[in-house]
């Protein structure tokens, strides 16, 4: 069972620790974390969700994961990407781009988004199949594309504002 710090909405923690799948209260937080892999051609490297109990399975997505109790957002990105993809990120290559607060009928989270830019081969993957179904490279237009035809998750519909997406690509 995963146990998850809480926090404020300013990203204080609290004293509470919780397990996977409690309902919080309105003023409760726990911080989940995106991490986007673009190559030197402008790519992304995208993953297809293997896990029937995410809230959207087999959607496309960027490598996330939620932030443990005891961790911290980029150890978590470190984290998710070595045990999803098998890619030993740097922690000094990482970049913070934003940090949404979203309100949630069940969970409210903190979204920390990271960008790195690194050429990896999908032949070079060692990829959890029980967390991820498939791997590709997609321009952010196509990203959008598939967003559209609801096969990626809609990040601007769940932090409930527009300018996900270009946030990644201008950054």
């Amino acid at each position: 069972m995963e146990y998850f710090d809480l926090y404020d909405k300013n990203g204080q923690k609290i004293d509470k620790i919780v397990p996977r799948g409690t309902k919080l209260l309105d003023e409760e937080y726990h911080i989940v974390v995106n991490i986007w892999i673009r190559n030197n051609q402008g790519q992304y490297l995208i993953q297809q969700r293997n896990k029937m109990s995410d809230k959207r399975p087999f959607m496309w997505d960027a490598t996330a994961g939620a932030v443990v109790s005891g961790d911290s957002s980029i150890i978590t990105a470190l984290k998710e990407t070595y045990e999803e993809l098998g890619i030993a990120l740097q922690k000094d290559k990482l970049k913070f781009l934003k940090r949404f607060v979203v309100k949630d009928n069940y969970a409210n989270f903190i979204l920390d988004v990271y960008l790195i830019e690194l050429d990896v081969l999908l032949k070079d993957l060692n990829i959890d199949i029980i967390e991820v179904k498939d791997c590709k490279y997609a321009t952010m237009a196509e990203v959008k594309e598939q967003v559209k035809d609801n096969t990626f998750k809609d990040y601007d519909q769940i932090i409930k504002q527009k300018g996900y997406f270009d946030l990644i690509e201008k950054s």
